[in-house]
């Protein structure tokens, strides 16, 4: 089994930033100065957005969606205006192993930015993707903080949950997930959310009301649609709570590095955690 060697950089636990470069390019380069990105990367639904630029490094970008969905996805999406979307390599079908998607190829590290929140199974997701990863290579997985999201008012996803879905293995977001997102989140505009400065929930403006989200909640089950949702919550404090939880039962094969919030180009509403691939 190979191992990934990473730069001397990588290994610090401060972190240290690269100081000529803000905004989205500061963020970029902040995340891959802290993966081996002299090897060949993953990266998992760029869609729009990457951020391992393949111009500059040696990627192989999957998404769940083919290049034509993705393209009519783009197009109907008023953010993607005017941006590049790249060509995936290949497409990790529901229900199909990663591994067996990308043919068996390993990489020296994997990236999902703002992808994991949207997948039904986070921990069987993120081991697919490590089984794709070489040993010392690194996942960096960026999600959006509950408590300065439209996530506000959820409650936060636990260590029960993610197992139990480890478990049931849903390939689809379930009516639960569907239901709670649907009638728990609200009508965010890219204000700040900001901790006691909230309104009650009663009174913050919904984008569905809780008819819409047991319609929602119906038709996903009966015919087994997927719908896009924020299936869990995050903040960093219960990131490294339930993934160390789940390494220490043996769950997860990584350690975690993080979580970091206020790097270099990072909104308020986000953060970004390392796991490290052990032997």
């Amino acid at each position: 089994m190979s191992t990934v060697t990473l730069p001397a950089s990588s290994a610090s636990p401060a972190l240290a930033a690269p100081a000529t470069l803000s905004g989205p390019e500061g963020r970029r380069a902040f995340v891959m100065s802290h993966l081996p990105a002299h090897c060949r990367g993953l990266e998992i639904a760029p869609y729009f957005n990457p951020m391992v630029d393949r111009s500059k490094y040696d990627v192989f970008y999957v998404d769940c969606i083919d290049n034509d969905e993705i393209q009519r996805k783009a197009g109907d999406n008023p953010g993607a205006v005017g941006r590049y979307v790249p060509r995936i390599d290949a497409v990790w079908v529901p229900g199909k192993r990663l591994a067996e998607c990308v043919e068996g190829r390993k990489f020296a590290y994997a990236v999902a930015s703002h992808v994991m929140e949207h997948v039904p199974n986070p921990l069987g997701w993120l081991n697919e993707i490590l089984e794709c990863v070489e040993v010392g290579g690194r996942v960096a997985i960026m999600l959006p903080m509950r408590t300065k999201s439209m996530d506000y008012y959820r409650q936060n996803t636990t260590f029960g949950e993610v197992v139990g879905w480890s478990i049931e293995k849903p390939a689809l977001p379930t009516p639960t997930q569907v239901m709670d997102f649907l009638s728990q989140s609200f009508y965010h505009r890219g204000e700040p959310v900001i901790e006691g400065k909230m309104p009650r929930f009663e009174d913050a403006p919904r984008h569905y009301s809780d008819k819409d989200a047991l319609n929602y909640a119906n038709f996903v089950w009966n015919e087994k649609h997927y719908l896009d949702v924020h299936c869990s919550t995050w903040t960093p404090e219960t990131f490294k709570e339930i993934f160390g939880r789940l390494r220490d039962v043996g769950l997860l094969n990584c350690e975690v590095i993080g979580p970091f919030v206020g790097f270099p180009g990072a909104t308020d509403a986000e953060f970004l955690a390392f796991l490290e691939k052990r032997a």
